[in-house]
């Protein structure tokens, strides 16, 4: 069932329910590099009025298959990376702007390529594109 949401400039109508189902499922391609590993237990560490922005969309803020490190900031690691939501952009919706909500950077686009989203994710796609500075909390060292 498709809801809408107001954020920012956008109107998105997005499918929390079954992008939820999909973000559940295997993805085969998962990294398991330093840094997505402290992606992923950073984000787990974040309260929660910090990932709902990703949350009230059915994703799980700490599995993400499209981020990469793209270097550091004041001590923090600063990254990038885009996730994959059932949802449609209303009309007129801006093609490069982007909103902040905290610290999180992020922007919604239509999918350029299909390389990070499994085959079986269903159509309409949309991405949540986000940049954002983490710890490193891993007790090991970084790449």
């Amino acid at each position: 069932m498709f809801t809408v949401f107001d954020i920012g400039p956008w109107v998105i109508e997005a499918d929390a329910a079954e992008t939820r189902k999909q973000h559940e499922k295997p993805w085969d391609d998962r990294c398991d590099c330093a840094n997505c590993r402290n992606f992923s237990e950073a984000m787990n560490l974040l309260p929660a009025e910090k990932t709902r922005l990703f949350t009230q969309f059915g994703i799980r803020p700490s599995v993400c298959h499209d981020v990469g490190e793209i270097g550091k900031e004041n001590g923090l690691h600063h990254y990038a990376g885009s996730y994959p939501i059932v949802g449609r952009l209303g009309e007129g919706w801006p093609k490069s702007h982007i909103e902040k909500a905290g610290d999180i950077r992020f922007s919604f686009s239509l999918p350029s390529t299909r390389f990070f989203i499994p085959k079986d994710f269903p159509d309409p796609i949309i991405h949540l594109d986000f940049s954002l500075l983490l710890p490193w909390v891993l007790e090991e060292d970084a790449d």
